[in-house]
C-alpha cells in the first residue's frame, strides 16, 4: 500500500494480539520487540482511549490529535504514579512532555519502540496531520508504515492492548487480514492482577455503574472507544472523578463477573475465527516452544539469537491466590467459572494448528 503522505511504502502484513488485560500481554509485546522483523506496536488503541475506533473517515489532523491530545481522565490511569511498570514515558528523563499529562501515543506506543520517543513523536506529528481524509483503518495503517520506515527491516505490525478482546469484533472487521492470536490466562489470577490496577478498576465501575444508563462497555459495536457516546463521558468524569473511581478496590466476586464479562463477549466476536491460542502459563513454564510457535503463526522466522533473547524475559512468579483464604478462592473462582466455560468451548472447537 502507499502512505497517505503519499510516499510509496511496502505493504505489512498485520496481527493482533487479544486478550482480557492483565493476562500476561505486555511480555508478549517484550518477546516480539526483540524480533528485527516485527513491529511490536504495544497499547497504541489502549491509550487513544475513547477515540480509538472512530469516527469511522476522518482527516489526518483529527486522527492525530486522538493520538497527540492528552486525556484529563486517562491521564489519572497512565502516569508513573498509578501504572509505574507499564507506563514506559514516565521512565524517561528530561521528557519534552509532563509524564503525568503526556500524549497518547507517548505513554506506551513510542518509548516501547525506541530511545528517543519525543523525536519519534514529532517526525510523525508532521507526517500524520497532514494525512487526507481516509478510513481509520487506513490511517493506522500508514502510521504503522511510517513507524516501520523509521525502525527498518520490519515486515509485520502486531498491535497489542490491554482489554483488547472487547474490541475483537471491531478490529476484525477494520484488519480482515490480521492475523489473530488470543492470549488467555487463569481468570482467578487475571482478575485479581484486574482488582488492583487502576485502568481495571475504572472499567470495572464503568461495566457496574453506567449499565443501568443503557451505556454498555462491552458491547459489540458500541463498546469504550467505539460509542459515540464514550467521548461525553470522558470529558464529564473529569480527573477528579476517576481519581475517586480508580481509588476504591472492586470485591473480588465484581473482578470475577468482569471478567468472566469480557471473555464471554470478547469470545462472541471471534466467532468462525482461527486465532493461534497462547496460555500465558505455558509461556512462562516452557518458553521456547511457544515463541517458536508464535513466530510461525505470524510468518516469521526464529532466529536463534532472538529466541535465546526472548526466552529469558517469561519469568514464573507465585501465584497470587496464595494469598487469599478458601472462602475468597471459592467466591472468586465462581465468579469467573462462566468465563472459563465459555474459554474451554471456544478452544475445543478450533483446528490443531491453531491450537
Amino acid at each position: 500500500m502507499s502512505s497517505l503522505t503519499g510516499e510509496a511504502a511496502p505493504a505489512m502484513r498485520a496481527a493482533l494480539m487479544l486478550g482480557s488485560a492483565r493476562c500476561g500481554s505486555t511480555l508478549v509485546s517484550n518477546i516480539l520487540r526483540e524480533h528485527p522483523a516485527v513491529l511490536s506496536v504495544s497499547e497504541l488503541f489502549a491509550s487513544a482511549g475513547h477515540n480509538a475506533f472512530r469516527p469511522a473517515v476522518l482527516n489526518g489532523a483529527r486522527f492525530w490529535s486522538h493520538l497527540a491530545t492528552p486525556s484529563a481522565a486517562m491521564s489519572q490511569v497512565a502516569n508513573p504514579d498509578a501504572a509505574p511498570g507499564e507506563f514506559l514515558y514516565g521512565r524517561r528523563e528530561g521528557p519534552a512532555h509532563d509524564p503525568w499529562h503526556c500524549p497518547p501515543i507517548l505513554a506506551v506506543t513510542l518509548p516501547h519502540l525506541c530511545d528517543d520517543p519525543d523525536a519519534l513523536f514529532d517526525m510523525l506529528a508532521a507526517r500524520i496531520a497532514a494525512a487526507p481524509c481516509a478510513t481509520l483503518a487506513d490511517h493506522y495503517r500508514a502510521l504503522f508504515n511510517d513507524l516501520a520506515r523509521q525502525l527498518g527491516g520490519r515486515e509485520i505490525w502486531v498491535e497489542r492492548s490491554g482489554g483488547s478482546l472487547v474490541a475483537a469484533k471491531t478490529l476484525r472487521g477494520m484488519f480482515p487480514d490480521a492475523a489473530l492470536v488470543l492470549l488467555t490466562r487463569n481468570g482467578s489470577e487475571t482478575a485479581l492482577s484486574m482488582r488492583d490496577y487502576p485502568a481495571a478498576r475504572l472499567a470495572i465501575w464503568c461495566w457496574r455503574r453506567l449499565g443501568f444508563l443503557g451505556i454498555d462497555l462491552l458491547h459489540p459495536d458500541r463498546h469504550f472507544g467505539r460509542g459515540a457516546l464514550w467521548p461525553l463521558i470522558a470529558a464529564l468524569a473529569g480527573s477528579s472523578g476517576v481519581r475517586r473511581i480508580i481509588s476504591h478496590r472492586p470485591t473480588l466476586a465484581q473482578t470475577g463477573a468482569f471478567w468472566s464479562a469480557i471473555t464471554i463477549r470478547g469470545l462472541a466476536g471471534l466467532g468462525g475465527a482461527q486465532p493461534m491460542i497462547l496460555r500465558y502459563e505455558d509461556l512462562c513454564r516452557d518458553p521456547v516452544p511457544w515463541i517458536r510457535a508464535l513466530a510461525a503463526h505470524l510468518g516469521c522466522d526464529a532466529p536463534s539469537v532472538w529466541l535465546d533473547r526472548a526466552a529469558r524475559l517469561p519469568e514464573r512468579r507465585p501465584s497470587r491466590l496464595a494469598s487469599l483464604g478458601s472462602v475468597e478462592r471459592d467466591e472468586l473462582a465462581q465468579a469467573c467459572a462462566p468465563g472459563e466455560a465459555a474459554l474451554a468451548e471456544f478452544t475445543a472447537g478450533l483446528t490443531p494448528i491453531a491450537r
